[in-house]
């Protein structure tokens, strides 16, 4: 499948797209992607229990930390996979259940598939993390900056004074870097997308996504910025919201603005993936074509 030039406006009408998948059979698409946000936050649990349980061992808390990045390179990709199927399912009308997120799991070609992707991905992030850090300016603060934060105690703050001044030449290296990562943002979903739903192997769905995203990075970027200044201004205002809110319910009990606001929090999460993944299947679909209609292994047989 070759990755296809779309127009400036269709990131615009990926997003309206995206904002009324829920109309399609809210109960599958909610509650599935409710049990993609329950499990992903699983590993936060356990490093976060680690935490709490051993505050003076760093080097368990280290062991802990790898564990639960493993963890999450097993758990999240087949589900992640799995919740493409489930909005493509929703959008044309199939028959949908939100357990069908674990289907991801089901079938071992699809969850080995998954996981090589987004091994794949990882690499490609280090590589990149690497590269950005041999040329930026001011090593000296990164590397000082570094060697405080590994020193810190978890949850502490590293101390501050005294640290190496930065160049001004690093505000174009930001601006470079925050490119570098808005081009692996997209590419790692639509690499994704096009692994579960092409059934394309880890390469070709890397290099696939790769090439969508370059190919239509004018687009991209543009809805990017547009939505980087709407977003900052919306977030602000639920900020002030929110802070208005806990602030009235704290005085009358601190558990009482807890127990409002979790909730709210969860729920704006959960309408935040089903978003971000609507509209990265749309895009999918609009630059690759229509997913085949034959079974591509045993997820969908």
């Amino acid at each position: 499948m070759t990755a296809r030039s779309v127009s400036m406006a269709a990131p615009f009408r990926w997003l309206m797209k995206a904002l009324d998948a829920g109309r399609r059979q809210p109960r599958a698409l909610f509650g599935g992607f409710a049990l993609l946000l329950a499990v992903g936050m699983v590993p936060t649990v356990l490093q976060l229990v680690a935490q709490a349980l051993f505050p003076s061992s760093p080097g368990l808390l280290m062991v802990v930390y790898g564990a639960v990045i493993g963890l999450s390179l097993v758990l999240m990709p087949p589900l992640s996979g799995a919740a493409f199927r489930l909005l493509h399912d929703c959008e044309t009308g199939r028959p949908a259940a939100a357990t069908d997120i674990f289907n991801g799991y089901r079938d071992r070609a699809f969850a080995v598939r998954m996981v090589l992707t987004a091994m794949l991905l990882l690499l490609a992030y280090l590589a990149v993390f690497a590269l950005l850090f041999t040329v930026v300016p001011g090593k000296e603060f990164f590397t000082e900056l570094f060697a405080r934060a590994a020193a810190t105690p978890p949850g502490g703050q590293p101390d501050m004074t005294g640290m190496p001044p930065l160049p001004p030449s690093f505000l174009l290296w930001l601006l470079a870097a925050s490119a570098f990562l808005v081009v692996l943002g997209n590419a790692y979903m639509l690499a994704f997308a096009h692994a579960a739903m092409a059934g394309h192997g880890a390469l070709g769905a890397v290099g696939g996504g790769l090439a969508a995203t370059l190919r239509n990075l004018l687009p991209l970027v543009g809805f990017f910025l547009v939505a980087m200044v709407v977003g900052f201004v919306l977030v602000m205002i639920f900020a002030v919201v929110v802070g208005l809110v806990v602030t009235v319910l704290s005085l009358v009990s601190p558990v009482l603005a807890m127990v409002v606001i979790a909730p709210l929090y969860l729920a704006l999460m959960l309408v935040a993936y089903v978003v971000m993944f609507g509209f990265y299947y749309h895009a999918w679909r609009e630059i690759f074509g229509e997913p085949a209609e034959a079974p591509l292994d045993a997820l969908e047989a």
